[in-house]
């Protein structure tokens, strides 16, 4: 492989989200599979019907937050680990999606029949890793319909669930005391981190991977936010006015569920509103070069303790070389080939400037 890239990209943004109360009333009860309160596996088959729970059994668990949005009741499961150290800004990661492709029109999944039941001991387990890298409190978020939240996800990628993640991320502030937040997200969950930006002004890093940021084609509206879609890229005159934000977004190029354009887009998009962010290019192990988690969570170890981006660049393009490797050693017909590109400005060019790895 030759040195890491470091194509660096300043952005921006423009018409904002209007978050939404958590405090609004009426009750609707979602339909669907009720869970015990102290459920630690999830079917499969419950997800897809959806999660109901009451506000008594909501309360009942151990981290949850009950909250009510436009309406419509969540209880949003959170799994707080301090396995690597106390602090007032915990980092929390929110999961891509899961189920396959949704149909919009019929409401039915196309399952890949991968998706298993869920034991919520991997979550708790996977905020105990976060929070030892990052050596701070960490959360794994579970989103509306999944991972132990109630709801359906169906919503996903809807204002109503970006308005939910952000009410809830609200209450559970509230009840730790807590000073603000990391963001961290994976394709679906990556969308709602973006969505954050223009919501929130108590995030310190955003780390962005394999997220659709810019719509290719404008999104679905609808006047119930549960079918109301949204667009990140839309709102990236809001986000460029967010200064005390450090966004990183971390890219496969060759991501074939997530198309390059879509992440690269929004930079563009928010360098040319004033903004800034930085995006590091990497390769991906799995067949569609989608995941990034271990990626995305170095990043954010990487931002917190106040690392360059050249320097977290740098730390990925060994991290990179050596996932590649591992995968090479297992599939020997599988090149063995990978760059990192950080997008930031360069000092006098503004578009460009290079990165050379650790040791060369």
């Amino acid at each position: 492989m030759g040195p890491v890239e470091a194509v660096m990209w300043s952005v921006n943004q423009k018409i904002g989200f209007r978050p939404v109360s958590a405090a609004l009333t009426a009750a609707v009860l979602l339909l669907g599979a009720a869970i015990p309160a102290r459920a630690h596996i999830i079917p499969v088959a419950d997800l897809i019907r959806g999660i109901t729970v009451t506000q008594a059994q909501c309360a009942a668990l151990p981290q949850a937050v009950w909250v009510n949005v436009t309406g419509r009741e969540f209880c949003i499961r959170y799994y707080l680990s301090t396995a690597g150290g106390e602090g007032t800004r915990p980092a929390v990661f929110l999961q891509g999606d899961r189920l396959g492709k949704l149909n919009l029109k019929t409401g039915e999944y196309t399952s890949s029949g991968r998706d298993k039941d869920l034991d919520t001991d991997d979550f708790v387990r996977a905020a105990e890793a976060l929070s030892r890298q990052t050596k701070g409190p960490a959360i794994y978020l579970a989103r509306p319909g999944l991972d132990g939240s109630s709801g359906d996800h169906r919503i996903r990628h809807t204002v109503l669930e970006l308005n939910v993640t952000n009410a809830a991320l609200d209450a559970i502030k509230k009840r730790h005391g807590f000073a603000g937040w990391h963001l961290i997200g994976q394709s679906g969950g990556a969308m709602l981190v973006g969505g954050m930006l223009a919501l929130r002004s108590d995030i310190g890093c955003a780390v962005i991977g394999s997220g659709r940021l810019a719509s290719e084609r404008p999104p679905r509206r609808s006047p119930d936010p549960g079918a109301d879609y949204y667009n990140v890229a839309d709102a990236v005159s809001a986000i460029a006015q967010k200064r005390t934000i450090r966004i990183l977004l971390v890219t496969d190029p060759q991501d074939s569920k997530v198309p390059e354009a879509t992440q690269t887009g929004f930079v563009r998009m928010l360098r040319q509103a004033g903004g800034q962010a930085d995006q590091i290019l990497v390769e991906a192990t799995d067949e569609n070069r989608h995941g990034v988690v271990a990626y995305s969570r170095t990043t954010a170890a990487g931002c917190i303790r106040g690392a360059s981006t050249q320097e977290i660049a740098r730390e990925l393009y060994v991290q990179v070389q050596n996932r590649v490797a591992a995968k090479a050693a297992t599939r020997p017909q599988t090149a063995a080939t990978a760059t990192a590109t950080s997008n930031t400005p360069a000092s006098t060019t503004g578009s460009a400037m290079t990165a050379q790895p650790a040791g060369r």
